[in-house]
């Protein structure tokens, strides 16, 4: 038997963030924020805005929060989602080079009252610039965004989901560069 529950526009919170990346260093790294308010460090995610695309929130809250320019990083992933013009089924299978596919879901229920389900989509981002802008925040936001290896990242955030996804992002990006790399090195044989 199939359990299902509807929620209207008015009972929950969609948002959308980044684990966003930068490759410029020795070693791959993470941005994470720290909250100047609740002293917190999290991943930068906000709520998706009216008339817009989850995947555009979960790059324009990126970029606002942390003030690096982005693009989603193409990622190998095991998704349900079927290719296009395929049928749908139940099967998970390998997307190479996704893009604009969600790595996760986090379904969070905030007190329990009506319009307090907040759902987060997480994308895996990268820079687009060496350059970070200065005050892109939100009126009332006070975050301080830090790269940092991301072994030490996903260990200093505060919130146990946020290291869960961080962590998912780290595996896929490592397994994608290595495939790319085995790749290269096969081809030249």
């Amino acid at each position: 038997m199939t359990s299902s529950m509807t929620l209207y526009c008015d009972e929950y919170h969609c948002s959308a963030g980044c684990v966003l990346f930068r490759f410029d260093t020795p070693t791959p790294q993470i941005c994470i924020l720290r909250n100047n308010r609740t002293t917190e460090y999290v991943l930068p995610k906000g709520h998706k805005d009216l008339g817009e695309s989850i995947e555009q929130a979960a790059l324009r809250e990126t970029y606002e929060e942390t003030g690096w320019p982005c693009e989603f990083l193409p990622t190998n992933i095991v998704t349900r989602a079927p290719p296009p013009g395929m049928s749908s089924g139940e099967m998970a299978r390998e997307a190479l080079g996704a893009t604009r596919e969600a790595i996760a879901v986090t379904l969070r229920n905030l007190d329990g009252k009506p319009g307090s389900v907040k759902f987060v989509f997480w994308y895996i981002a990268q820079i687009t610039s060496t350059k970070q802008h200065l005050n892109t925040q939100m009126a009332g936001e006070d975050l301080e965004a830090k790269f940092m290896d991301a072994e030490e990242a996903i260990r200093t955030l505060s919130r146990p989901g946020d290291r869960d996804v961080a962590k998912r992002a780290v595996e896929l990006v490592n397994k994608t560069r290595a495939a790319a790399v085995a790749k290269g090195s096969s081809s030249k044989s």
